[in-house]
């Protein structure tokens, strides 16, 4: 089997599942994830994560869940020679070459942001990866004027742990007011009647700094917490994009499947990783 360990939020959670899906269907085995690691309240406190939960239910994909036996006979395997097991970490120089049709169990740790993990999959993935919880009143007015707009564009302003946890800040930092004022400028020279859709944890600080930069948009803080993925089915209704350097609103663009749209991403994606910067974004993005 394949097995993939989920930790981080539902956007990370999403790139973790895509590329053990792709593994699994390469291999032609099934997926079971991991959740142990997620749910480590201590390991959040120990590494001053922020602590998650899983959040995948939310799609309708097989929630097939890998007990702690099946993840520590697979990575026994795969550390004693001559078991057809391999673990595989990722890192700048991770290769999936090794991935072989001999090859009986995988267990993935990592994060795998790029689309390039899961490429050869991605037309069955977006058949699974369905939100199927049902939204709230609210949200489903939101979406109706989504809906009605042709041009309706998500703008993703993420602050919350990246501004309060100092890990977080030191390896994600924060996209300025300068990255939304170009990346605002650029949509509407492309889209003259581009209506914006404004989602952030800190709406506050969004109406104080980017108010004359946002102008008449309308404003999403009503999901929160474990409601908070009716925001990334919102994102995924508009046709085009301005996402914050998040695995969140990555997702929201990603899973708008159509083809003549603008999505504009910051081209610093984390503070300390200039080579993740790189292949973190697809390629038909606008990076600024």
């Amino acid at each position: 089997m394949v097995i993939s360990i989920l930790a981080g939020g539902l956007g990370n959670q999403l790139f973790q599942y895509s590329f053990g899906f792709r593994l699994a269907c390469q291999l032609q085995t099934p997926l079971r994830l991991e959740r142990h690691l997620l749910d480590s309240r201590l390991l959040a406190r120990v590494r001053q994560y922020t602590a998650r939960q899983y959040e995948l239910d939310v799609f309708g994909i097989e929630q097939r869940e890998a007990s702690l036996a099946d993840t520590l006979g697979g990575l026994g395997k795969a550390l004693i020679p001559g078991f057809s097991a391999i673990f595989l970490r990722e890192n700048a120089q991770t290769s999936l070459d090794v991935i072989t049709p001999n090859i009986s169990d995988v267990v993935c740790l990592g994060y795998w942001q790029s689309d390039s993990y899961f490429q050869p999959v991605s037309a069955a993935l977006r058949n699974q990866l369905i939100f199927r919880k049902p939204v709230s009143e609210q949200t489903r007015r939101i979406a109706d004027s989504i809906r009605a707009h042709s041009n309706a564009t998500f703008v993703h302003i993420r602050r919350g742990d990246y501004v309060s946890n100092a890990t977080a800040n030191q390896h994600h930092g924060v996209c300025d007011v300068s990255y939304y004022r170009q990346a605002v400028k650029s949509l509407r020279d492309q889209v003259a009647n581009a209506h914006l859709f404004v989602f952030s944890d800190d709406q506050a600080w969004v109406r104080q700094e980017l108010a004359n930069v946002l102008g008449s948009a309308t404003f999403i803080d009503h999901n929160k917490t474990t409601d908070s993925w009716q925001d990334m089915y919102l994102m995924s209704l508009c046709r085009h994009g301005i996402v914050a350097n998040s695995s969140f609103s990555w997702w929201g663009a990603w899973l708008n499947g159509e083809t003549n749209r603008i999505v504009i991403a910051p081209k610093q994606w984390f503070a300390n990783q200039p080579i993740a910067n790189e292949r973190i974004t697809p390629t038909y993005w606008h990076r600024l």
